[in-house]
């Protein structure tokens, strides 16, 4: 719930100190300000129902209202930090100029057609962020394993992170994820945490355990644990995502038809989290054969690096999920996004199918990867 008010409040300040530069840009244009007085005071009444009342709605009205106040907040955002970059510029322009500025004293046109430019640009940018969540790519990535797997010389792998299914990624979205990766025929589907967003309640209302229940391949469906998952109702979840038919490895290994390893490690939140090599020990993995480790941060490549695993993967980044985030990942992981290979480790960071928040990718990808894995013969 606090998380909830600081978001309403958040959203309420925006709205107010948008709205009050847009009645300045406006001054003397009665029907221009009767606009935005119609547009915000209808935008912070449905949001501030949902609020109060989202526990009475129904679902699709609900889900309406999130989709709504998340964008337009997203949508006030942008617009105000371009707003702030061309005040500033034209403050310094006129610095420069020894000339005085102040906002009242710009003329109307040059007023309105700032106010104006930003809201256009951040619109298309907005359609086109809606656009790239709404078709996830699917990334091709060919490896090459220098180890045999018995009876295989190669698998075709579904790699997926951070659906976040709960009230923002609802039903819906669960069965165009499940349907797209179900149209790529893989051997094998592994997940790397962040299945759950938070509380088990909108997984419960809206079944949507039945479409995580189509998900199938000849070789399994695995995932480790992410920090979501450990938010709210953690072993609630866990047990409805194993009934759902994906083996939740927790600190724990597989062997793949006596062929390949696939190991999960705990989310690091976990104060219990074994390191790799002490895991890998109490496993009896041996290391003779291909050896796959789901992670989800990646935030210590190097360890399974060290630990001399084949491939490791990882999710958690979403890659920032709207500039400037993706620069802000860039700059606070070794690979925040993509392909690497760290000794003889293959690492896949994944930027994610699902999302946090408002349902845009501006700068970044919804994804998920197709690995196909060569053995050596």
């Amino acid at each position: 719930m606090r998380a909830l008010i600081n978001a309403f409040i958040i959203h309420l300040t925006l709205n107010i100190l948008i709205f009050l530069k847009g009645w300045n840009t406006f001054e003397g244009k009665k029907t221009a300000r009767i606009i935005m007085v119609v547009v915000f005071g209808a935008e912070l009444l449905i949001y501030t129902i949902g609020f109060i009342f989202y526990r009475y709605l129904p679902e699709d009205i609900t889900q309406f209202i999130r989709v709504m106040g998340t964008s337009w907040m997203l949508f006030l955002l942008y617009n105000g930090g371009l707003w702030l970059i061309i005040d500033l510029i034209n403050a310094i322009r006129q610095k420069i100029s020894h000339k005085p500025w102040r906002v009242r004293e710009q003329s109307r046109r040059f007023k309105v057609i700032t106010y104006l430019i930003p809201m256009i640009i951040v619109t298309g940018i907005m359609i086109h962020g809606r656009y790239r969540f709404m078709h996830p790519v699917v990334q091709q990535v060919p490896i090459t394993i220098d180890k045999p797997a018995e009876g295989m010389d190669s698998i075709r792998i579904a790699m997926i992170g951070d659906l976040h299914l709960g009230y923002m990624i609802n039903k819906k979205h669960t069965k165009r994820f499940v349907d797209l990766i179900m149209a790529q025929q893989p051997d094998l589907i592994l997940f790397v945490g962040d299945i759950i967003d938070s509380h088990i309640e909108p997984i419960l209302q809206q079944k949507m355990d039945e479409e995580l229940s189509r998900l199938s391949a000849p070789l399994g469906v695995f995932s480790c644990t992410g920090n979501h998952e450990y938010r709210y109702d953690t072993e609630e979840k866990i047990a409805l995502l194993n009934k759902a038919g994906i083996t939740i490895l927790r600190d724990s290994a597989v062997l793949i038809g006596n062929s390949f390893y696939v190991v999960g490690r705990e989310d690091k939140v976990v104060p219990t989290r074994k390191s790799l090599k002490e895991l890998l020990f109490l496993q009896s993995v041996e290391m003779s054969k291909p050896v796959i480790v789901l992670n989800h941060t990646p935030d210590n490549l190097a360890e399974e690096a060290e630990a001399g695993v084949d491939i490791a993967l990882y999710g958690h980044t979403h890659h920032g999920q709207v500039f400037p985030g993706n620069i802000a990942t860039e700059l606070s992981f070794e690979v925040a996004h993509g392909y690497r290979k760290k000794k003889d480790t293959h690492i896949y960071v994944t930027s994610g199918i699902g999302l946090v928040g408002p349902q845009y990718r501006i700068g970044t990808v919804s994804e998920m990867v197709m690995l196909t894995v060569r053995f050596r013969e």
